[in-house]
């Protein structure tokens, strides 16, 4: 019997995504360990969409609404992070910028842009929905986040200064967003419970707010030092985006499914 080979094994065992699915034609691109983590966050979004789905079944079945966006949520980021771990979902675009590295291609992960578009509007019906906002509020705010993320795509893969325009774009429809989290679904949400009740709620869903604008805000400096300026690699980019998406989706998220055991259905229109 010939002797076991356990480089070879330890190879073989090993993420081969980077070498099945190549960086062909970039200079700028993933490497080994940001695959790696890609795998880490795609885990830990699906290990929360079947937490989500195993949640489901402990309440009644017509106040399943906020299980069932973040069901949707959580799947459909674990499908980009499965994208990008696997190092397909992307294209090239020329650089404005040396900061990171000369001048040339860098890759872009236009899946990541696709997982937001669908995910994160999911996010943030769920607090619109659980402060009692209307549905033309909520509408209007699901799409001023998913103009957001539009610009934000089609600002990475502009290769000219004209990308900022975008961003800039982007940014003013997420304030919008912000503006009605912060003071109109605040506003809404003291009048759902008793006094004796809403103030309480009210200082939760104030921390969870908290918590979404400053989470959201760091979304534009990711952007502008990766795809945007070409400060950081696309490592560290995966690292940084796939931190604020822990944060936004697994543990505030969870927060609002939390709040919404105190809330009456009926009064919220669901």
């Amino acid at each position: 019997m010939s002797p076991v080979n356990f480089n070879m094994l330890l190879k073989r065992g090993g993420n081969e995504a980077l070498d099945i699915n190549s960086n062909y034609g970039t200079k700028i691109h993933l490497v080994t360990n940001g695959s790696d983590w890609y795998w880490t966050v795609f885990s830990i979004m699906s290990c929360a969409a079947l937490a989500y789905i195993v949640a489901a079944f402990f309440v009644p079945r017509k106040e399943r609404f906020f299980h069932y966006t973040s069901i949707a949520a959580a799947m459909f980021s674990a499908l980009a992070y499965f994208s990008m771990a696997s190092n397909l979902g992307w294209t090239g675009v020329e650089t404005e910028f040396s900061h990171y590295q000369d001048l040339g291609i860098r890759q872009v992960f236009y899946a990541r842009y696709i997982g937001w578009f669908l995910a994160s509007p999911l996010l943030i019906v769920n607090m619109a929905f659980l402060a009692g906002l209307s549905w033309p509020t909520v509408l209007f705010m699901a799409g001023m986040q998913e103009i957001y993320v539009i610009a934000g795509l089609i600002g990475a893969l502009v290769p000219s200064d004209y990308k900022w325009g975008y961003f800039t774009y982007g940014v003013a429809a997420f304030i919008l967003v912000l503006y009605n989290l912060v003071y109109v679904a605040i506003q809404s949400i003291q009048t759902l419970q008793s006094a004796s009740v809403y103030e309480k709620l009210t200082t939760q869903f104030r921390f969870v707010v908290g918590s979404v604008g400053l989470v959201y805000l760091l979304y534009p400096i990711s952007w502008g030092l990766s795809e945007g300026g070409n400060v950081i690699s696309p490592t560290s980019e995966g690292v940084f985006y796939g931190v604020l998406d822990i944060m936004a989706l697994p543990l505030i998220n969870s927060a609002v499914l939390y709040l919404t055991r105190q809330v009456d259905f009926n009064e919220l229109g669901l």
